[in-house]
């Protein structure tokens, strides 16, 4: 905790130093941020574009998840499956999602859905891989093992595959947190949007309300810090094995 505190500390007194160096314009000091933050939380607005950021967010997530962990099961659990997409896959996810964008319109319009659906492509890749590096790292031994032990197909999967690809399933998922929440917010920047943190960060900035720009991505940096604490907790609490098998 105290780390912690000093860390912060140390973040503000920079940004303080900074301030005064350059034009106060478009680096406003953190008491000057804080006390825009006051003022804004003190209005309904800054609260709907939160939850929008957050809803689309972690829906996108959520999709992604449950696309990634299933075509990563069958991939991995099939080799001749992966082998066929193996490149596919490697030349889609070399693609920025952003690049996408004008492809996304063209079959989703502009609303919620397809800054939902950008969330969940990002996500989706991530958690694809470390699915796949999951079922790459279940030990031969083992499953040998369960074999000679006549073990069911799934206590197999329940003793043996889960325990070994949860670890790298969380560990994406906790990845393809941060580049969802990325993509979300560069959507909601250019893709038409009425509300959420990144629309309300690019009217701010249209206009050189750096304050408010500034609250903007101080409330993006509380939103990824709480909902990364969040999966790490989860992962600490029901993966507890991992790096221990």
């Amino acid at each position: 905790m105290k780390s912690n505190i000093l860390g912060i500390l140390i973040i503000l007194v920079i940004w303080e130093l900074l301030s005064l160096s350059v034009n106060r314009l478009f680096l406003p000091s953190p008491l000057e941020v804080v006390n825009n933050l006051y003022e804004l939380s003190q209005k309904s607005g800054l609260y709907v574009d939160i939850w929008a950021t957050f809803k689309r967010t972690i829906i996108g997530l959520l999709l992604g998840t449950v696309v990634g962990v299933s075509l990563g099961t069958l991939m991995g659990s099939c080799r001749p499956l992966y082998k066929t997409l193996r490149l596919p896959m490697d030349f889609i996810r070399s693609i920025p999602p952003t690049a996408l964008f004008p492809l996304f319109i063209v079959l989703f319009g502009l609303g919620d859905t397809v800054k939902i659906f950008v969330a969940s492509w990002a996500s989706c890749l991530i958690v694809l891989v470390n699915t796949l590096y999951g079922f790459q790292s279940i030990s031969n031994t083992r499953l040998l093992v369960g074999k000679l032990k006549n073990f069911s197909f799934f206590k197999t999967v329940r003793l043996i595959i889960l325990p070994s690809i949860l670890p790298f399933v969380t560990a994406g998922i906790r990845v393809s947190l941060s580049f969802a929440l990325i993509v979300e917010l560069v959507a909601e920047m250019f893709l038409g949007s009425n509300n959420g943190l990144g629309h309300r960060i690019f009217a701010a900035s249209s206009v050189l309300a750096m304050e408010e720009v500034y609250v903007g991505i101080l409330l993006i940096g509380i939103l990824g810090y709480v909902l990364n604490s969040f999966l790490l907790l989860i992962e600490h609490k029901f993966i507890h094995w991992s790096g221990k098998i």
